[in-house]
């Protein structure tokens, strides 16, 4: 089960490749992928464990596209 996080501004797709490759370079996370319409950001962990990989999303986001996360529900299709 994975979890789906609002970004604080909407990514371009450019954004959206860079912040997924670094994410995805993380040895713990099984799947991450952003929204189509670049406003959500779909995580899926490989041990279930989340605040370590969401610490390092939330500075990958900040730095790459100057947005914030906030979590909005359980992803069950992740």
């Amino acid at each position: 089960m994975g979890r789906c996080y609002h970004l604080s501004k909407t990514v371009t797709e450019d954004l959206a490749n860079e912040i997924i490759k670094e994410l995805t370079e993380r040895g713990d996370v099984k799947h991450a992928r952003i929204s189509a319409d670049g406003r959500y950001l779909h995580v899926d962990t490989i041990d279930g464990e989340f605040s370590v990989v969401m610490y390092s999303a939330v500075n990958i986001c900040s730095r790459i596209a100057n947005c914030e996360l906030s979590f909005v529900k359980f992803d069950y299709t992740a």
